[in-house]
């Protein structure tokens, strides 16, 4: 393929994407699946890295490749794929538009091969500036009403009644990794992205009492649920009051992570009954 055929932009989360993807290894022998694909532009750049590739979207039609067919496939339903068949997912801007959302990355893990990579991006709803538009307004930016059914819906097909949504399901971080853990995945790495200057602004003024509040809720909170072992129980809340802290989660306008497959569905549920004291 000539790498000049297509002209993707190398801006906003596409940037930090094709970034990405240039620094893998070669992955001839590799399967991506690219869900939603929307015109193809990360099919592009895993084929350029010798990947099958397989796409699907709710809108087959947006795809500008002529090496990669889009196929029809709704998130919020299961997923034609075969099970363990994938080593990649990208899932790129779509996660926010599913109501369950715990179902998606539950099949996300099916079809993933073990210790295979979830890449997903999604708008970071815990950033600073959406925190405080989120308490005046109960919306992503202080300028807009919130989510209605005027702006965040339409129909996905003019010859059906099946709905397709807007925004109207944004991830704050701490949200999205609990859902991450009770699918199986676990968390490599959080990838920085575009920083809104008014969170950073925002941040220097509020950060203290962000750090305040967040170590008085972990201190206070650290004993209770006595059923739960100890140990564990202590872990996973020190590792959520960093992760509210962190500049990823503070600064960045957009969320993108790099995410492990730990164990399947049933070896999670074993996983986190372990846990649990009897």
């Amino acid at each position: 393929m000539n790498e000049n055929e297509y002209d993707f932009p190398k801006k906003g989360i596409n940037k930090y994407i094709t970034e990405y993807v240039k620094n893998l290894p070669d992955l001839t022998g590799k399967v991506v699946l690219d869900i939603p694909c929307g015109d193809g532009r990360a099919s592009y750049e895993f084929k350029k890295k010798g990947a099958e590739v397989k796409a699907f979207d709710l809108f087959v039609d947006f795809m500008k490749l002529t090496d990669v067919k889009s196929n029809y496939a709704d998130l919020s339903e299961d997923l034609p794929v075969e099970s363990e068949s994938i080593d990649y997912i990208i899932c790129q801007e779509g996660i926010e538009h599913i109501p369950n959302q715990l179902k998606v990355l539950q099949e996300f893990n099916r079809v993933l091969k073990k210790d295979a990579i979830l890449l997903i991006t999604t708008p970071n709803d815990s950033q600073v500036k959406v925190r405080l538009s989120n308490f005046l307004l109960e919306t992503d930016l202080w300028k807009k009403m919130p989510p209605t059914e005027v702006d965040s819906i339409w129909f996905a097909k003019n010859d059906t009644n099946k709905l397709y949504y807007g925004h109207l399901f944004l991830l704050g971080v701490q949200h999205f990794q609990t859902l991450l853990t009770l699918s199986g995945f676990k968390t490599k790495k959080r990838i920085k992205t575009d920083f809104s200057t008014s969170s950073l602004v925002l941040g220097v003024i509020f950060y203290p009492i962000l750090l305040l509040m967040t170590s008085v809720a972990y201190f206070l909170y650290k004993d209770k649920n006595q059923h739960v072992e100890e140990k564990a129980k202590k872990k996973i809340l020190f590792d959520r009051a960093i992760l509210n802290l962190l500049p990823t989660t503070l600064f960045n306008k957009h969320i993108f992570w790099e995410i492990k497959k730990q164990s399947n569905n049933e070896e999670t549920i074993s996983r986190l009954r372990k846990m649990y004291r009897n």
